[in-house]
């Protein structure tokens, strides 16, 4: 990573009544956000997610109308001052569907990727750290999980959860676990290669000589130093996660009507196409949009993070 210059870290010797702690966290934050600002893809996708996260939380205090009320004599009715995109075939406020969608679909995303990470770093990390026949066994494990498409998963486990008449929450949350354990493998499978380089480095070495146990230094030294790519990679999949949920949606796969959904509303759009074409743009914009601002921002960030590329 590029060294700040001079007179950027010439400001922090003017902080000697912070605690180190505290003068330490405030040169790395100012060393990330100088490293961001270098990045013209990074900083469009940070700024992006900025927004998409502040509709997200503030969702409850900008929606303008309940987004699933229906009001039948306000059909298709075009953009107005009432409703800011129009309203959808059953009356509902498209503006407010598309903010109560969006927050629900980036929370399935972050849950799903956050739960894959938990399970695919420590066995990723501890499969690479202890080799021999450890690693053996657990890597034919996830060979095979990674043989079997990921979309079947997604399907074979969400129509088990339609069989067993989950609604609601439980819906999202068995959705949130297809999403999740088929990301592990991925996860599993980097964590285990980076930690294989790692463990050969004099600071496991060192660890070892003066008597810690192997799993502190597998979780307490290794992860924190190979924990770069695995959010550059994270950063990417939640892209890939919610184009999945809106794919699922689509095909009528997710969460049943009437909640707020980007993908369910663009399938349903699809019979007005030409009568009410905005009612399919909306979403679908909404979709690439969010899209387009993670994966900005994760190749963003393997551009910071990648020493290699930032020799270059």
């Amino acid at each position: 990573m590029t060294e700040l210059p001079a007179s950027k870290l010439a400001v922090f010797a003017d902080l000697p009544a912070l605690p180190g702690r505290r003068k330490r966290l405030v040169a790395g934050v100012s060393r990330a956000w100088y490293e961001l600002r270098k990045s013209r893809t990074a900083f469009i996708g940070f700024w992006m997610l900025v927004v998409l996260f502040s509709a997200c939380i503030a969702t409850p205090w900008i929606a303008t109308h309940d987004p699933i009320k229906q009001s039948y004599r306000e059909r298709l009715a075009p953009p107005s001052e009432k409703h800011f995109l129009g309203t959808d075939r059953m009356g509902r406020d498209i503006y407010s569907r598309l903010l109560w969608g969006g927050r629900r679909l980036v929370t399935i995303a972050l849950l799903a990727v956050t739960f894959g990470l938990s399970l695919g770093i420590p066995y990723g990390v501890l499969s690479g750290y202890f080799g021999g026949k450890v690693d053996t066994v657990a890597m034919r494990v996830v060979d095979g999980l990674l043989a079997f498409p990921g979309l079947l998963l997604y399907l074979l486990i969400v129509t088990l959860a339609r069989e067993w008449k989950l609604e609601g929450i439980y819906n999202d949350l068995i959705l949130v676990f297809a999403l999740g354990f088929a990301f592990t493998p991925e996860v599993a499978r980097l964590s285990r290669g980076t930690t294989l380089a790692e463990k050969q480095k004099e600071y496991v070495e060192a660890s070892r000589a003066i008597g810690d146990g192997s799993f502190s230094i597998a979780l307490k030294q290794i992860l924190p130093n190979i924990i770069s790519p695995l959010i550059v990679n994270a950063t990417v999949r939640l892209g890939y996660v919610i184009l999945i949920i809106a794919a699922l949606s689509f095909l009528g796969l997710g969460t049943p009507p009437p909640t707020p959904d980007w993908g369910s509303d663009l399938s349903a759009a699809r019979d007005y196409m030409e009568t009410a074409p905005l009612i399919a743009a909306f979403p679908g914009i909404a979709i690439c949009y969010t899209v387009l601002a993670f994966n900005l921002f994760g190749d963003g960030l393997r551009d910071i993070l990648d020493p290699r590329l930032a020799e270059r």
